[in-house]
């Protein structure tokens, strides 16, 4: 990953535990659809992105197709591309950047964030 990485980030990222049903994995146009969803780890989320970890080895430029449930909403067919990577023994951890973003789920995102940072 690029030491930059934070500089180039126009959102600030939240510590958000939740996974993703990933269902479609796009990779230089070879399309995988996963018969039961592959379930991934967000370790982090903002309204243009996520961080994420599995033991699935992706490359970047890959393109996710996933469902997220933020709270008690769920958020069908968000697509995401691999803009990072870093790999460890244990885990792969990814950065992923929104490509496809619904106005209700950055409005929730947001919404989220606002909560949080009043707790704080």
């Amino acid at each position: 990953m690029n030491n930059n990485v934070n500089t180039r980030r126009k959102s600030d990222r939240l510590i958000y535990d939740v996974n993703i049903q990933c269902l479609k994995c796009i990779s230089e146009g070879n399309i995988k659809e996963y018969e039961s969803p592959l379930e991934i780890q967000v370790a982090n989320i903002s309204n243009e992105g996520l961080c994420i970890f599995t033991a699935e080895v992706f490359k970047e430029g890959v393109v996710l197709e996933f469902d997220i449930v933020l709270e008690d909403k769920l958020y069908k067919f968000i697509s995401g591309i691999i803009v990072w990577s870093i790999m460890n023994k244990n885990r792969n951890e990814y950065g992923l950047h929104i490509n496809t973003i619904n106005g209700k789920f950055v409005t929730h995102i947001d919404m989220i964030e606002s909560r949080l940072s009043v707790i704080i």
